[in-house]
């Protein structure tokens, strides 16, 4: 009677096991996707515009940072450039008055040594000659080319023309040295031209009228 008992107790309380879901299947159940509604969209419409305009506006600033680069690139260059030409004013005026005071000095030199001075004398002007020299010469400053050379506008300044048995344009006299700053003319050579005798032309012109005739 017992054991009839159990069986039926047992019975339905196992049915009832069976037919209960298990944890494990609830949990790998996988949520339904929420479909996407106006409002969703919406916001992703706005974020994306928003995102347009910062890309714009980042781009804008990229080219005025561009610009403005380029103007102060512009700038520096123009100030070092008025800067340097600056310097090279100062340095050239600096340097024409020293050749001043070098002409003065070859001057009273040789004015010396004709006159046979006193050679003490002769001999520390002699050495101030060759300090200043080879200040000039560190500094780029050249002679330019004077007696023997051809006349060249650009480094000489004809002060004569004489007659001589050079070729026709030949420096023969110096009275004043030029001298160029590397390259560049700081002060052009006065000088003597060789040319040919005005009368000499003159008397070959009307030879040559009176042949053609």
């Amino acid at each position: 009677m017992s054991y009839i008992l159990d069986e039926k107790e047992n019975g339905p309380a196992s049915e009832t096991v069976a037919h209960q879901p298990s944890k494990t299947s609830v949990a790998q159940e996988k949520p339904e996707q929420q479909e996407s509604t106006p409002d969703t969209l919406n916001q992703i419409s706005q974020l994306e515009d928003a995102l347009d305009h910062e890309r714009e506006k980042s781009e804008d600033l990229l080219r005025r940072l561009q610009y403005l680069q380029a103007d102060f690139e512009n700038y520096r260059k123009r100030v070092e450039k008025e800067v340097g030409d600056m310097k090279r004013l100062s340095n050239e005026r600096l340097l024409s008055d020293l050749l001043t005071v070098k002409d003065e000095l070859d001057l009273a030199f040789a004015k010396a040594r004709e006159n046979k001075q006193n050679p003490v004398l002769l001999e520390g002007v002699g050495m101030v000659q060759k300090r200043l020299q080879n200040i000039l010469s560190k500094e780029g400053v050249e002679r330019v080319p004077g007696e023997g050379s051809m006349f060249n506008p650009d480094y000489h300044e004809a002060a004569l023309r004489v007659v001589s048995d050079e070729d026709e344009g030949t420096v023969v006299e110096e009275v004043r040295a030029g001298y160029m700053l590397k390259g560049r003319v700081l002060r052009p050579s006065i000088v003597k031209v060789a040319g040919k005798n005005l009368v000499e032309e003159n008397e070959q012109a009307e030879t040559s009228e009176a042949d053609r005739e």
